[in-house]
């Protein structure tokens, strides 16, 4: 190869190399650009989210005890229960905006939860929970007491149950257990079934019982199950057919009687 063909070749080579280097700094500049729109957008979506004003959380009920604050003692098995928040909910509030949920329960499933420690004494309890399309029936005890059943399903979206009245129960001064007991689904539950929520509980003095009983001999009172949607609209449903029946009825027995008074007339 003569000198001028070689250093052609060189000088060809360096070109290559040039262009390659052209585009490995372009395509650098891109990557820096990208990388600096993105840190610009985040940086400004993080101002727009620190100066929207924010909605305040709905003060916590009078006396309510987090969910959150009470220690799990043990469970039936190891599904999952933790603190969710209820910000992603359209209706209601929580307490501190968020609920404890145990999102992997099966029907048998159960959870203990220490209550705090009072004096020993006859208490009313009210219990805050949660209702949604796949949330089961929760039996609640108290020192394996039960004291009610509640249907937690709601059919429309994730609402508050409000307070659930447990009734009067008698307390320890120390180491009383709440249970939470998955024993069944509703009809109309989505799956998968059995899961709920819980915001907390109330733990108010009782009034002393009108037939002067002492405090040491009060027992439990079984609270109302709460009504599932679709039993009360069954309910509804039934008393409408009750009504038209007995207008029908009445109707009937009317028109009887006039025909009984045309005959005597005749």
């Amino acid at each position: 190869m003569s000198e001028q063909e070689s250093e052609k070749s060189q000088l060809g080579r360096a070109e290559s190399h040039g262009r390659i280097l052209d585009w490995t700094e372009a395509g650098l500049w891109i990557v820096l650009l990208v990388i600096g729109s993105l840190v610009a957008l985040a940086a400004l979506r993080d101002s727009e989210s620190r100066n929207r004003p924010r909605a305040a959380a709905k003060p916590a009920p009078g006396g309510l005890i987090e969910a959150e604050d009470l220690p799990v003692i043990a469970k039936s098995r190891d599904f999952t229960f933790w603190l969710q928040p209820s910000s992603g909910f359209r209706s209601g509030n929580w307490s501190k905006d968020g609920h404890m949920f145990a999102s992997s329960p099966i029907e048998g499933d159960w959870i203990d939860l220490r209550l705090p420690d009072q004096e020993p004494g006859v208490y009313a309890l009210d219990l805050f929970m949660t209702k949604a399309a796949d949330y089961g029936i929760i039996a609640v005890s108290v020192n394996e007491a039960l004291l009610g059943t509640f249907d937690l399903l709601s059919l429309r979206e994730v609402v508050p149950t409000g307070a659930l009245k447990l009734g009067n129960v008698k307390l320890h001064a120390r180491k009383n257990v709440l249970r939470l007991e998955v024993v069944g689904k509703n009809p109309n539950a989505a799956p998968p079934f059995y899961q709920f929520g819980i915001d907390g509980i109330r733990i108010g003095k009782a009034t002393p019982p009108a037939s002067g009983d002492s405090a040491k001999h009060a027992t439990a009172s079984k609270a109302e199950p709460i009504t599932s949607e679709s039993e009360a609209e069954q309910a509804s449903a039934d008393d409408e057919s009750d009504a038209e029946r007995a207008s029908a009825d009445d109707e009937s027995d009317a028109e009887r009687a006039s025909a009984d008074d045309e005959a005597d007339a005749e």
